[in-house]
């Protein structure tokens, strides 16, 4: 797991800016006003949830405080309208490179500085925000005893298995979980509800498409090939990379 940064907001003069490592990936958020009219945008600060090489996730409040959020943790991810952020709280004593056994979703209130705990007791992991924010995809094993996508609201209702309910571990329609850490991303349009992803992060693995319903139940999942680090390009098409002897080329795909 890579550390990762989240920012939201606009900063003005004096603004605290959260240490990051060389190897830190960003992610830009959407802007949060936090001062009030009469303020200006010169009080605006920016808002900072940042997880350090360690795994450690800390926020950084308005008034540029400093507040540990998890001793150990997943990667944060962003809500779609940019007030929230999700994360994996790990146990304090995990080390990074170790199988993960147990892990509790959460999810941090930028504007309030609220945490609310969405799961407990399981090995929950990979959280991805649905695209209208409302609900979260994440991964479990522990849960049916077997690797599966599971879905929850922010607030820790409407816990449902997505994928590999009725199928056994040598099934061949067993739907494969995204690689851990790896690129996970719904299609451009936000209305087909598709969302494509790798089995591996550098090599060759499965590229995959998952149609999801308006519930987001799944309603198709199909393989697009081998490979790794698939995109989607404003077009609607997915582009990945496979790596051939020692070469690597890249594959663009239409996706109806």
């Amino acid at each position: 797991m890579a550390s990762s940064l989240a920012l939201a907001g606009c900063g003005g003069p004096g603004e605290t800016e959260a240490p990051t490592s060389g190897d830190s990936q960003a992610a830009q958020v959407q802007q949060l006003d936090t001062a009030s009219p009469d303020q200006g945008a010169a009080n605006e600060r920016r808002l900072i949830v940042y997880q350090t090489t360690s795994l450690s996730l800390y926020a950084v409040d308005t008034q540029g405080s400093l507040r540990l959020l998890a001793k150990r943790s997943g990667a944060p991810v962003t809500s779609p309208d940019g007030r929230s952020v999700a994360y994996s709280k790990l146990p304090d004593s995990y080390q990074p490179g170790e199988p993960v056994t147990h892990a509790d979703l959460h999810v941090y209130n930028l504007q309030s500085g609220h945490t609310q705990q969405v799961t407990r007791g399981y090995d929950d992991t990979e959280p991805v925000w649905t695209p209208d924010g409302r609900n979260l995809l994440f991964q479990s094993t522990r849960r049916s005893g077997r690797p599966a996508l599971w879905k929850v609201r922010s607030n820790g209702t409407g816990l449902d298995q997505v994928t590999n309910q009725e199928t056994l571990e040598s099934a061949g329609d067993i739907i494969p979980n995204p690689a851990t850490g790896g690129t996970v991303q719904w299609s451009p349009d936000n209305q087909r509800r598709l969302i494509v992803y790798s089995t591996t992060t550098l090599t060759n693995g499965e590229v995959r498409v998952i149609d999801f319903g308006q519930m987001f139940d799944v309603e198709n999942t199909y393989s697009l090939g081998e490979g790794h680090s698939p995109h989607w390009t404003e077009n609607g098409t997915v582009v990945f990379a496979r790596n051939e002897g020692d070469k690597v080329i890249y594959i663009e795909v239409g996706v109806d």
